[in-house]
């Protein structure tokens, strides 16, 4: 003998009442949730790393078009590099300069200008950020021009990305959701990391 097979009992589609209490129900659990989430001490510590991180990416970037943390040096070798092509009264274009001090560390100074190249032994300064203590411009004796340093490249561009995403953040209030608080607070440790390992 053959089975029957089962029919299935026919689903009635939820009226547009019992659809509108279901959506009140989810949104107020989610508030409920979102307003458990605002009283942790979780939400708060968070909160206080990301306005901790915006002020370092800020400072960075003040000391870097402002005053900062001076330290003299004296080289023992410089190494200029030019731009061949580029010519001025007889003067060629000098892209970069290498400058090694007493204590054998180079530093690569980004100068870009038409300038006479320093002797083999001179003084320069090298300025830091009072936090970090990462250099990130410098001088060279006998001239007032302050030039970039090439390590702080990378540094500068992830302190203007990252405060740009944060300050967006906070001003699109991501930060009073859980997941994107989450999401923010992940991308400020990953480019507090690599400035501090840079």
């Amino acid at each position: 003998m053959a089975r029957v097979p089962s029919k299935r009992p026919r689903r009635y589609p939820l009226t547009s009442e019992e659809v509108t209490h279901i959506i009140a129900h989810n949104k107020k659990r989610e508030l409920l949730i979102l307003r458990r989430f605002k009283k942790s001490s979780l939400f708060k510590a968070l909160n206080v790393f990301n306005v901790a991180c915006i002020f370092i990416y800020l400072e960075v970037i003040f000391c870097y078009f402002g005053p900062c943390h001076y330290q003299k040096h004296y080289s023992v070798k410089t190494v200029p590099h030019y731009n061949s092509e580029s010519l001025r009264d007889g003067k060629r274009l000098m892209s970069e300069i290498d400058i090694y001090n007493v204590d054998g560390r180079e530093y690569k100074f980004v100068i870009g200008q038409f300038i006479e190249a320093p002797y083999n032994r001179v003084c320069f300064i090298t300025g830091k950020d009072f936090l970090l203590q990462k250099e990130l411009k410098g001088s060279i004796e006998n001239s007032e021009q302050v030039y970039r340093l090439f390590s702080a490249s990378p540094i500068l561009i992830l302190c203007f990305l990252a405060a740009f995403f944060s300050f967006f953040g906070f001003v699109m209030n991501l930060n009073e959701n859980v997941y994107t608080l989450g999401g923010l607070s992940s991308l400020n440790f990953l480019a507090m990391l690599a400035i501090i390992l840079i």
